[in-house]
């Protein structure tokens, strides 16, 4: 049976962007991210919406890209502004990019790690496509386009970026290795 899409529902086409304001868990969120969100509204109207809790507020002030779920954290209004823009363009911003949505943050970490080391940018350029852990390290294959990369993090703890105000440590991945993996190459049997 097809679906239906519900007549309360708006389909977009574009990019939406995401700016959590939410000030209950951190009060930064709320003290960084609403004045992020309208400036942000003033460059993209209807396109930014204030939201609750998206996670990682610690990293205030957070923004989400939509409908690939791009995360980035510690973002001023000038690094919003150039984020928001790449999305628009196909590509993500390095500086500050937290990864993206549905994958586990070693993982995350890994992708971040294989795009700085080749400098893909394209939001489709890299995919994560396994990873296993064992105690605190992980190792993930990532694809680059054609080339593939075994990455291996571990966790990293260091203050946060507001400071005092939150008295939060974040725990981030510091790169362990970063080794391109040979081509696969099959061998397929003489036709006789």
């Amino acid at each position: 049976m097809a679906g239906v899409v519900p007549e309360s529902c708006i389909l977009e086409d574009e990019p939406v962007f995401l700016v959590c304001t939410h000030a209950k868990r951190n009060a930064c969120c709320a003290r960084i991210g609403l004045p992020l969100a309208r400036r942000l509204a003033e460059v993209l109207p209807d396109r930014v919406w204030e939201t609750s809790h998206v996670g990682g507020d610690r990293y205030a002030a957070n923004l989400v890209c939509l409908p690939h779920g791009i995360f980035y954290g510690s973002m001023s209004q000038a690094a919003a502004i150039a984020a928001a823009n790449a999305y628009r363009s196909g590509e993500v911003i390095l500086d500050r990019y937290r990864g993206r949505a549905g994958i586990p943050e070693p993982s995350q970490a890994a992708e971040h790690f294989a795009r700085v080391h080749t400098g893909e940018l394209s939001v489709g350029g890299v995919a994560v496509e396994s990873s296993r852990s064992e105690g605190d390290v992980t190792e993930a294959i990532v694809r680059c386009g054609e080339v593939r990369f075994q990455v291996v993090v571990e966790p990293s703890v260091f203050q946060a970026p507001c400071g005092t105000a939150c008295a939060e440590t974040i725990t981030t991945y510091r790169l362990v290795s970063l080794d391109r993996l040979a081509p696969v190459r099959y061998a397929t049997p003489a036709l006789t």
